[in-house]
């Protein structure tokens, strides 16, 4: 499997960014793995074939803004890995998620 990285950022709010980022890769491949850094960033990583990693990014940048990325033109099935870190330009930096209190 081959690499890729892509640095995106996202002036929407967090949660529906994140929804709309999710539905787009599940169009093309799967995530595989993802790590939220407070409510700054997101990086994710995607398995998907090599075939559709320029439709993945047409449609990403069509909902966030994403860095250039040099099209492959693949036609091949191969697997690759994509690793895609997004910026949230509203955080804050100060994300708190409450824990409900569980009996026992």
């Amino acid at each position: 499997m081959e690499n890729i990285f892509w640095k995106g950022f996202s002036n929407d709010e967090r949660l529906s960014s994140i929804t709309t980022i999710k539905e787009l890769i599940a169009r093309y491949g799967d995530i595989v793995d993802f790590k939220l850094f407070s409510d700054v960033s997101l990086t994710v990583v995607i398995e998907i074939g090599a075939f559709n990693i320029d439709k993945l990014y047409n449609e990403l940048a069509e909902n966030i803004g994403m860095d250039k990325f040099d099209y492959l033109h693949s036609i091949a099935r191969k697997e690759m890995t994509v690793y895609l870190n997004i910026t949230f330009t509203k955080a804050t930096g100060d994300l708190i998620i409450e824990v409900p209190a569980v009996p026992g």
